[in-house]
């Protein structure tokens, strides 16, 4: 795991992605990242550890490497781990991978089958829009970006097995909604989630609760708090990696798989109308659940507890509630009568559980 800490070598090395190409981007952010003490790089921004005028001076020089990388490259750094990452989960389709297509086109050099569209393919992702050379609007990479936004997800068949992959999405807001979608979220990222068809989606930047900027928090500095809500609450996270970090910020992949929903009907007294409560729940298989237990280093020790293990460094089997089997039942057919908690303290049926497709 690379970050703005050394490696285990001590040393920033070259790194290569997909297929031994040349990552120019990774490169110059280590070497900028190295030139500074390693103090300096996990301290940052202690008033006590580093001097005031050092950090300005330090950040003078991060903001005109940075904005330089920015403009030629990408927002986020790809590395060998990421790109493995997309390289598990392809094909791809990136929606706002910019006129620079950075990330597209490392994916395609590991042999990754990748499509990339962007609403402004000639400048978008830029910080100048206005400085494109004709070499530039030409795509000197070779990487074809293709002219379209969220809607494509929904409207090109094409791209409905594909997982979605997005990169800073919503570090512009989208200016305004077209005529007649005066109901549409102006989140780019919300957008996507609200076309696409597919089971996977890969974000790339920071997320809720995981920044250092305190203006920018709790949602971070790269999608919407819209787009992290539907998120959460649509698809689970089967994986999260830190990237290569400008000293400011805490970009990671992660990448979410689209939730199976259940309902749990609650009727009401009899003879009421419109008294019936529904809820949904979640199903996360066992093997797609991220472990809960997570502390910083400081604390992990806390975490042992000798009552978890049996003596030979294994866990105990862990009893998991069950739902009651209704086979025997039409269970398409029924609904709950009464209250729930008092079924429960009877030792009745707890639930029933109607399956919901999407």
């Amino acid at each position: 795991m690379v970050s703005c800490s050394e490696s285990r070598s001590g040393s920033y090395k070259k790194t290569l992605i997909g297929g031994g190409n040349h990552n120019p981007l990774v490169d110059k952010q280590r070497n900028f990242l190295g030139s500074l003490t390693k103090n300096e790089r996990e301290n940052f921004f202690s008033t006590d550890l580093v001097e005031a005028e050092r950090r300005a001076e330090i950040w003078m020089h991060q903001a005109d490497v940075g904005s330089d990388l920015v403009e030629q490259f990408s927002w986020a750094t790809p590395d060998s781990r990421a790109i493995k990452i997309l390289k598990h989960f392809g094909p791809i389709v990136e929606i706002g991978c910019g006129a620079n297509a950075y990330w597209c086109r490392a994916m395609e050099a590991a042999g990754i089958d990748v499509v990339g569209y962007d609403i402004k393919p000639e400048e978008g992702g830029k910080i100048n829009h206005d400085g494109s050379s004709k070499k530039e609007k030409e795509g000197k990479h070779g990487f074809s970006v293709n002219n379209g936004g969220p809607e494509v997800l929904s409207k090109n068949k094409s791209l409905h097995n594909r997982t979605l992959f997005l990169c800073y999405p919503d570090e512009d807001e989208l200016e305004e909604a077209d005529e007649g979608q005066a109901n549409y979220p102006i989140s780019m990222a919300a957008l996507c989630l609200q076309h696409f068809k597919g089971t996977h989606v890969v974000h790339v930047g920071e997320l809720y609760c995981d920044t250092l900027s305190k203006d920018q928090a709790p949602w971070g500095r790269s999608s919407s708090p819209e787009f992290q809500s539907r998120l959460a609450s649509e698809y689970h996270c089967l994986l999260r990696a830190t990237l290569t970090n400008w000293l400011h910020v805490r970009d990671t992949i992660s990448v979410w798989k689209r939730s199976e929903t259940c309902s749990i009907i609650f009727a009401g007294e009899e003879g009421v109308d419109d008294d019936e409560e529904e809820i949904e729940y979640r199903h996360i298989p066992i093997e797609e659940k991220l472990p809960t237990d997570v502390a910083a280093p400081c604390l992990a020790n806390l975490l042992v507890s000798e009552e978890l293990h049996n003596g030979k460094g294994q866990y105990k089997e862990v009893q998991e509630l069950k739902i009651l089997n209704l086979s025997e039942r039409n269970t398409d057919s029924i609904t709950a009568k009464g209250n729930l908690k008092r079924e429960v303290e009877q030792g009745e049926t707890s639930s029933y559980i109607k399956k919901k497709t999407k």
